[in-house]
């Protein structure tokens, strides 16, 4: 028994020492740093393609243009290793007049399974390697324009006086103040920057971006969250997005299913949504159409309302509010100057009128309508069938006539005139 013991003891340990010696053959690590390097002119344009390692870009203010490429790789031979390597140093870096060329992409196609990669390179070769890290640091002139298409990698940018132009796919994108104009398209990817001193054109799918101040923007966007403290005038495209701006010059908006939230007091405001939640500070004028939306918007002057369905709209202080076309909404305003609604069961509550309130008037069916008039005169012109209207009793009625379940009411004799005309609406007015 203790001989065959021994030798299954001894064809254990020359296995385990043969697996120990393969693997050993299996591997070669390698690590290497690759320079290049280019003078370029004052108006250079540098076009990026990578998708091959982290990127870091540095900005400084002479013309020379050097780009360094570390590679840590472990292969299955020295030759595996050896072929990426120079497959590496062979990429695109290339100054044809005024443009510089940069194309960080060495192979066809790249297969990975437990941590091994199979490569095909441009070449054709085809390599087997495991570990792989490469990281880029480029040094640029500030004033260049830049072009970079980045995917599944972060970069780093220093502020930038030239354009810039991002096309991003699955990637982190880190930067600085940008002088120039700016303008971006990304999935799936994370943006974080500064000062976007002029205008702005994104569009986005699935990404996120937090910026410090930008000029006019317009953005196309799906599924996408953008925060940022200050902007001039927004013109946005949505779907499904969320949005968190704190000063905005004016905004544009046409939307579904989008939540969009900003401390600004705005000149314009133009909404065209659909199951939407819109808040903002004030507006000097406004207009709308749209459905199942909540609308908290402040202050505002002059708001014309060319449909709305099934809306909840919360108004500050008014100076002229037309509703053209509305069904099931309700409109809560703070104070009202002039007022016009052409409804279909709608509800109507009025805190107050202005002092220098001229009318409202109403025509629909199935509604209510509520006014605290304070201290300030009106009168009342009411015509509904099967209709309710409440007025204070120091409003001295004029006319009042019921006959079967129609009803017409006039009252006072100074002030804007509260008018409503329709079927079955109670009218509630209060002082």
């Amino acid at each position: 028994m203790k001989p065959q013991l021994n030798l299954k003891i001894y064809s254990l340990l020359a296995i385990f020492w043969f697996i120990s010696a393969f693997a050993s053959a299996q591997n070669y690590d390698a690590s290497k740093s690759l320079s290049k390097n280019a003078t370029v002119p004052g108006n250079v344009t540098i076009e990026i393609s990578n998708q091959s390692g982290d990127i870091k870009i540095n900005t400084a203010s002479d013309k020379n243009v050097s780009m360094t490429t570390s590679v840590e790789i472990r292969g299955n031979s020295k030759e595996d290793v050896d072929k990426v390597i120079k497959a590496i140093e062979d990429f695109t870096f290339e100054l044809r007049g005024n443009e510089l060329e940069i194309d960080t992409r060495f192979y066809k196609n790249m297969n990975s399974v437990n941590n091994r990669r199979t490569i095909t390179l441009l070449n054709g070769d085809k390599v087997r390697i495991g570990e792989f890290k490469i990281r880029h640091q480029l040094n640029i002139p500030r004033n260049a324009s830049l072009k970079l298409n980045n995917k599944y990698s972060d970069i780093e940018l220093q502020e930038l006086d030239g354009d810039a132009d991002f096309t991003l796919y699955s990637s982190n994108l880190h930067a600085d103040d940008f002088a120039g104009d700016f303008t971006i398209e990304a999935k799936y990817s994370k943006i974080y920057v500064g000062e976007i001193q002029k205008d702005a054109d994104i569009d986005f799918y699935d990404s996120d971006i937090e910026f410090t101040s930008c000029g006019d923007v317009e953005i196309t966007s799906k599924y996408s969250k953008f925060e940022g403290k200050k902007t001039g005038k927004l013109v946005i495209d949505s779907y499904d997005d969320k949005f968190n701006i704190g000063q905005a010059s004016n905004l544009n908006l046409n939307a579904k299913y989008s939540d969009f939230v900003s401390q600004a007091d705005v000149n314009e405001i133009r909404l065209d949504i659909y199951d939407c939640n819109i808040r903002i500070n004030s507006a000097k004028s406004g207009t709308y159409k749209g459905k199942y939306s909540e609308l908290k918007l402040g202050n505002v002057k002059v708001f014309n309302v060319t449909e709305c369905y099934d809306d909840d709209f919360y108004l500050g202080k008014t100076e002229d509010v037309q509703i053209d076309e509305s069904k099931y909404c309700k409109f809560e305003i703070d104070e009202v100057s002039k007022f016009y609604l052409s409804g279909y069961d709608d509800i109507v509550n009025i805190s107050r009128l202005k002092n220098d309130f001229s009318g409202i008037d109403i025509t629909g069916k199935y509604g209510k309508v509520n006014v605290n008039a304070g201290s300030e005169p009106f009168q009342v012109a009411c015509k509904i069938k099967y209709g309710k209207v409440d007025i204070p009793e120091s409003v001295r009625i004029t006319k009042q006539i019921k006959e079967n379940s129609d009803l017409e009411l006039v009252a006072g004799n100074s002030g804007g005139k509260i008018s409503v005309e329709g079927y079955d609406i109670k009218v509630v007015i209060n002082d």
